[in-house]
């Protein structure tokens, strides 16, 4: 028997022939900034997933306008996929919305930090600030509230 062919995860299209889905109701300005930033350390680690009959853009409108804004770049990754209109905007918000749905172990999170400030020094990580950081780098440290990340008071000791 024949292995199926398979279709390509993505191709590498010009951002500005996609076309943005006006009804998206996320409002993503506060994050096209650093996801700029995160594409432009990182590349992209996911496509934007548009519909194969009008290019609409289904999953990715913060990428596509960081690549469009901030990068003018002049190819994305896009994965192309045949679904109807509603399909297509059931997606896009079936993914925003589960997306939501994981939290953060702060204490994994720290974890994770630390060691990459033991590899290098400064952590400059898009999405996160400095003070971001320096809370979750005292999460489980000696002396720090592991609720806060804040450095615990000392009490005197009782006589």
């Amino acid at each position: 028997m024949a292995k199926k062919q398979r279709e390509p995860a993505a191709t590498y299209e010009d951002p500005k022939t996609l076309v943005p889905w006006p009804g998206n109701p996320r409002q993503n300005d506060a994050a096209v900034e650093e996801v700029a930033a995160s594409i432009r350390e990182f590349g992209f680690g996911a496509p934007i997933v548009a519909r194969l009959a009008n290019r609409e853009i289904i999953v990715g409108h913060t990428r596509w306008r960081a690549a469009v804004e901030n990068l003018d770049l002049a190819e994305v990754p896009v994965r192309f996929l045949d679904v109807d209109e509603k399909q297509a905007h059931k997606l896009a918000l079936a993914d925003n919305r589960t997306g939501e749905l994981a939290v953060w172990d702060d204490a994994k999170l720290s974890v994770a930090l630390r060691e990459l400030a033991d590899e290098g020094g400064a952590i400059e990580l898009p999405g996160f600030d400095e003070a971001e950081i320096a809370k979750l780098l005292a999460v489980g440290t000696a002396g720090a509230d592991p609720a806060t990340g804040e450095p615990k008071s000392r009490e005197a000791p009782s006589e």
